[in-house]
C-alpha cells in the first residue's frame, strides 16, 4: 500500500513537471524579417523588368522561411504596396531617399531584420561544336549576395552561386501575367541556384 503511495506521488510530480519541460523544449521565436533590397549589378540586358526583383524576393522570403528559422512579414497588407515601390524603384535606380527613410521606420517596428540581395555577376558563355551534327551549347553563372542586418547591429552576409547549361536561346526570364516564372528557363533556375546556395550558409 505504501509503495502504490509512493508511486502516485510520482505519478502527480511528473504531471506536474512535463509542461515545463516541454515548453523549455519548444523551438525559440522565430527572426522577423523583410526583404526591402534586390539591386541588380549584372550590367546585362534582360534584367531590366522590376517584375524579376519581385521574384527574386520571392524566393528569398521561401528560402529563409524554409530554414524553419524565419518569419517573413511582407504579407501585412499596409507595407506591401509600400515595399514593392520600394524595390521596384531601387530595381530602376532611382530611388527616393525620403521613402527609403520613411518605410525603413515602420518596417523597423515590426521586424527583427532587413534583408537586401544583390545580384552581383551574370556570365554568359556559348560555345559550338565543329561536325556535322554541330550544336551550340550556352553555360551560364550567376551570383548573388544576400546581407541580413540585425535591429541589435550584428550583419550577416553570404554570398551563392548557381549555374545552368542549355542548348536554347532563351536564356532570360519568361514572364507571364505580370509573374516571372524561374522554373522556366536556365537563367531563372540559376538563380534559384544561386539564392538557395547562399541561403544555406546562414
Amino acid at each position: 500500500m505504501m509503495r502504490f503511495g509512493r508511486l502516485c506521488v510520482v505519478v502527480i510530480l511528473l504531471s506536474l513537471l512535463l509542461p515545463v519541460v516541454v515548453y523549455a523544449a519548444e523551438p525559440s521565436e522565430k527572426t522577423r524579417f523583410v526583404v526591402m533590397r534586390v539591386d541588380d549589378q549584372t550590367g546585362h540586358e534582360g534584367w531590366e523588368n522590376h517584375l524579376i526583383a519581385y521574384g527574386i524576393r520571392n524566393i528569398v522570403n521561401s528560402e529563409l522561411f524554409d530554414t524553419g528559422s524565419y518569419l517573413p512579414v511582407e504579407d501585412r497588407l499596409e507595407i506591401t504596396d509600400q515595399i514593392d515601390s520600394l524595390i521596384a524603384s531601387r530595381w530602376s535606380e532611382s530611388s527616393p531617399e525620403k521613402q527609403q527613410s520613411d518605410l525603413d521606420q515602420e518596417v523597423l517596428d515590426n521586424t527583427d531584420c532587413v534583408v537586401s540581395v544583390v545580384v552581383r555577376d551574370f556570365k554568359v558563355k556559348r560555345r559550338r561544336s565543329i561536325g556535322l551534327f554541330s550544336a551550340a551549347k550556352t553555360t551560364i553563372q550567376i551570383s548573388v549576395d544576400v546581407e541580413l542586418k540585425h535591429h541589435d547591429g550584428t550583419v550577416q552576409k553570404v554570398s551563392g552561386k548557381g549555374k545552368g547549361v542549355t542548348k536554347s536561346m532563351g536564356l532570360l526570364f519568361q514572364i507571364r501575367e505580370d509573374k516571372v516564372h524561374f522554373n522556366e528557363t536556365t537563367v531563372g533556375q540559376a538563380t534559384q541556384e544561386a539564392i538557395h546556395h547562399a541561403i544555406t550558409k546562414l
